[in-house]
């Protein structure tokens, strides 16, 4: 199996999740589907982010589909926190809307504009070497508590970080200069 197809694989397990959780009529069994839900999507996050965004930045650089994935992921986890955030609460239904939107458009892009340019980039061997780490990190990730990971990468997302491990500071030297305040530049010009 290729990392692509095994990720592509995780998101529809993700998509069926979501589905059971809107159709669960007890809060007991919503709350469990959720957790399961958050689980997937915690433990997809570290396959993407420690192993499989970096062999693609690796082979193609960082590219506009590659920061936005990325800038995504800090989105997916806000909102996934949110919702975790809310369980038993009246806004719960909200705010995993929210969270289901902001995955479904996260996989439509990944699938059908970044993973193409990746296969073709990566190739099949090293595709399939990147799906045995992933499946082993995947597993282990799922088995620990999902709040642990997710509360660490959100402070680095909170702190400006656009990959995991990162402070603020070291990715933004990539980043396209901030425009200069008005009231400086009309008073050098005056």
């Amino acid at each position: 199996m290729k990392a692509t197809d095994l990720l592509k694989s995780q998101h529809r397990e993700v998509e069926n999740l979501f589905k059971r959780i809107d159709k669960a009529k007890q809060d007991d069994e919503k709350q469990e589907l959720f957790e399961e839900l958050a689980a997937n999507l915690v433990a997809h996050d570290a396959i993407e982010r420690e192993i499989f965004y970096p062999a693609c930045e690796e082979e193609m650089g960082m590219n506009e589909l590659l920061g936005e994935a990325l800038v995504e992921h800090g989105l997916v986890e806000f909102s996934l926190y949110q919702a975790d955030q809310s369980l038993g609460e009246e806004d719960f239904e909200f705010k995993c809307t929210v969270l289901q939107e902001v995955v479904e458009h996260h996989v439509k892009e990944e699938e059908k504009e970044f993973f193409p340019k990746v296969e073709k980039a990566l190739g099949k061997t090293r595709l399939e070497e990147l799906a045995e780490q992933m499946e082993e990190r995947f597993e282990e990730a799922k088995a620990e508590d999902f709040r642990t990971p997710l509360q660490r990468n959100l402070k680095e997302v909170l702190a400006g970080a656009l990959k995991p491990g990162h402070n603020g500071h070291s990715t933004r030297k990539t980043a396209r200069k901030k425009p200069a305040k008005r009231a400086a530049s009309s008073r050098a010009s005056s």
